[in-house]
């Protein structure tokens, strides 16, 4: 079991859908539980989704959001040069009701490497 694979606590979970995958990580996700396809499955407990830009993470969410269920998790993977301001874009700049009532919130941040931040969002709980 990898380092990084202990921080995002992955070992919990049978499978795990990695999406948008660089290069760089093509080492480090190589078990069976690790598939970077959703065509096969309606139903995701968790997922990493590596993004450098809002397309990118729109473009992976559009996909990835219907198969979330309320006790999904979600780690977004992004470059350490992404600054805080441009994070908080990705919230604030797009209509998140466009995707229905899919809430998600960070719970947690880590430094995955030298080069790479994750945040992980859980759906909200609504009362």
């Amino acid at each position: 079991m990898s380092i990084l694979t202990q921080k995002l606590q992955l070992q919990k979970f049978e499978e795990v859908y990695i999406l948008n995958k660089p290069s760089v990580f093509g080492d480090e996700f190589t078990a069976e539980k690790y598939s970077e396809s959703l065509l096969h499955t309606s139903c995701v407990d968790c997922a990493l989704v590596f993004v450098r830009t809002k397309d990118n993470f729109i473009n992976q969410m559009l996909t990835l959001f219907p198969r979330l269920q309320d006790s999904s998790t979600l780690w977004i993977v992004y470059p350490i040069g992404t600054t805080k301001k441009e994070l908080a874009n990705l919230h604030i700049e797009f209509d998140w009701d466009f995707l229905g009532d899919y809430r998600l919130q960070p719970t947690r941040q880590i430094n995955v490497n030298n080069n790479w931040n994750a945040i992980k969002l859980k759906k909200a709980i609504i009362q």
